[in-house]
């Protein structure tokens, strides 16, 4: 009897979506998830429109070598000058896109980053699908800043581009010593306030 009441509930679990690795929402149920986060998956996949835009990002970046100090000085300074300018107006709650691209494993796709008190707490994939936010190409803006100043040290070239309203990183390219097959590129866009 115990042994069929487990199997009944496993098979519960299984039909109503349940997935393990979902570090907020486990369980759907039409177009809403349920459970811890409960999001309309339909307004999730409606944020994505703004990944076909056109990336004018990369066209405004600015390039740094970093093989002198004075070049990695002037990187950090351009990033501190913009890294205050975004914490003047950042929002303490926000939503942001964001897309990892590296030589190894490749392109990542799109993600909907959910950021609270500057600490990522969800994430989407294009489906609406909850994704783990504990993988490397989950973070904050403030973690892409972070990201940007540890590439200093050990990266040949950073190309980095603005978001001119927010301030934050929209566009980052850089390639790692030895080069030319250790890079990375990031896209962050459509940051947006959001309500707790």
């Amino acid at each position: 009897m115990m042994f069929s009441r487990s199997r009944i509930a496993l098979a519960g679990v299984l039909v109503l979506g349940f997935d393990p690795v979902a570090s907020n929402s486990s369980l759907v149920h039409g177009n809403v998830a349920v459970g811890r986060g409960a999001e309309d998956t339909t307004k999730i996949v409606a944020y994505f429109k703004d990944t076909v835009l056109v990336a004018v990002a990369e066209s405004k970046a600015r390039t740094f070598g970093l093989r002198t100090q004075r070049q990695r000085d002037s990187l950090r300074a351009v990033l501190r000058r913009q890294r205050a300018q975004w914490r003047a107006r950042r929002p303490p709650d926000y939503r942001f896109l964001l897309r990892v691209a590296c030589f190894c494993p490749g392109v990542r796709g799109w993600l909907l980053m959910d950021v609270r008190k500057s600490q990522p707490l969800r994430a989407w994939d294009p489906t609406g699908k909850v994704v783990a936010i504990s993988d490397w190409n989950t973070f904050s803006i403030d973690g892409l800043f972070d990201n940007i100043e540890r590439s200093i040290d050990r990266d040949n070239v950073v190309q980095v581009a603005f978001d001119p309203r927010w301030h934050f990183p929209a566009f980052v390219h850089t390639v790692a010593l030895p080069g030319p097959d250790m890079w990375a590129t990031i896209d962050a866009r459509a940051l947006r306030r959001s309500t707790p």
